[in-house]
């Protein structure tokens, strides 16, 4: 019985297509989670030594790190519920699920179908990098977040709270506290980020929620960075870029700086720059402004990793969670919904002239901390999963 049990064991694993499913908010065009794929990718290849590798994503990719199958999702389901049937048939391809970075683990779906990808691999090696927790939507979704951290050999989290959470309601749990993923790609042997002459004061603006300009909201937040961008315009020399870090057709960054640049006077922005799906280009961009103002999470973190002068607009706690991590000033922290156009133009004139102390963490520390999300998982038993899987 035990040998037909591990002869069936071994059939299984031949039959896995991939080493692992990279799963995460791929695929939709936002700078920050091409960032974390391409994090994602390298590190599962470099740190655990992955060769092939699927990816849960509207788009075909093309990556020299990992292969992919194409239109893993599809963004117009053809039939209800097909996206979560693509993402388990990925699952049950690959030896074993990566999920994150950037994913904030709140509603009891998701995180249910997280547990059955896990599930449907062929190994119990399933992992979380660079993750958040919280706040959750319900009692069923600190539920399932339990039994997820519980079920996943190892969990990096990126920051204070979410490792208190994880200690509070899975104290049994391999949870460790590493890092955002993204500033392992500092590293990479084929990227230089090169030191560019500085100009210009760069706006990454978004929608809290998918709505339109029509929301009050949003009528305020447009009134109040049009009154800075003139200020300005005719305060300073500084040329002004309406920066889009988000592509998506609906949920893109353009509706919103689209409805800023219509409500300035023409010549006032000097160019609206629109989304780059290279996000290594995107990271050398940034690096030639004095100063970047960012509500997206990751506008603020590339920022960080390329000294760039940020100033975070938070909208969510998963904000004032990196701001936190990264020692940031409270000046250059302003809630998304409730600043003014004086409060922004003092923080930046503030910043730009380096009246501002830097974050307390350096970049090298934090680079160093992302590569802990891989660092920490236990060396020994990884290095015997993929000699044992590769000996099949």
């Amino acid at each position: 019985m035990q040998n037909n049990y591990s002869a069936l064991i071994r059939i299984e694993v031949f039959m896995k297509k991939f080493d692992a499913t990279l799963c995460g908010f791929y695929g939709m065009k936002n700078s920050g989670d091409d960032a974390l794929l391409l994090s994602a990718g390298w590190g599962a290849k470099k740190f655990l030594g992955v060769q092939k590798v699927s990816v849960t994503t509207p788009m075909a990719l093309s990556n020299k790190d990992f292969d992919t199958i194409p239109s893993t999702l599809v963004e117009k389901q053809r039939f209800k519920g097909e996206n979560r049937f693509r993402r388990y048939s990925s699952a049950i391809l690959s030896q074993f699920i990566i999920f994150g970075g950037g994913s904030v683990l709140h509603s009891a779906s998701d995180i249910h179908q997280k547990i059955h990808m896990m599930k449907l691999s062929a190994t119990k090696f399933s992992l979380a990098l660079g993750v958040g927790l919280g706040p959750f939507k319900n009692v069923a979704a600190e539920k399932a977040c339990v039994k997820f951290l519980n079920e996943c050999r190892f969990v990096g989290v990126r920051d204070k709270t979410s490792l208190e959470i994880a200690q509070a309601i899975a104290p049994t749990a391999n949870v460790h506290k590493t890092f955002d993923l993204a500033p392992m790609l500092l590293c990479r042997e084929d990227f230089e980020l090169f030191d560019v002459p500085r100009k210009g004061i760069a706006f990454n603006l978004c929608w809290s929620q998918v709505d339109d300009v029509n929301d009050s909201s949003n009528k305020k937040k447009i009134t109040e960075v049009v009154e800075v961008i003139n200020r300005l315009h005719l305060e300073s020399n500084e040329p002004v870029y309406l920066l889009d870090i988000n592509g998506h057709p609906i949920m893109g960054d353009h509706h919103l700086h689209k409805a800023i640049t219509k409500r300035l006077p023409h010549g006032v922005v000097e160019r609206h720059i629109e989304y780059d799906s290279n996000p290594l280009r995107l990271l050398q961009r940034l690096a030639s402004f004095k100063a970047v103002v960012s509500m997206r999470l990751h506008g603020a973190i590339l920022s960080f990793m390329a000294n760039t002068p940020v100033i975070s607009l938070n909208y969510h706690s998963k904000c004032r969670e990196w701001c936190r991590s990264i020692g940031m000033s409270e000046e250059q922290q302003l809630s998304s919904e409730n600043f003014s156009s004086e409060e922004l133009l003092f923080a930046l004139d503030q910043t730009i002239n380096g009246n501002i102390p830097t974050p307390s963490l350096t970049l090298a520390h934090a680079v160093q901390a992302s590569f802990d999300n891989w660092r920490l998982i236990d060396e020994k038993e990884s290095d015997c999963f993929f000699r044992s899987y590769s000996t099949l």
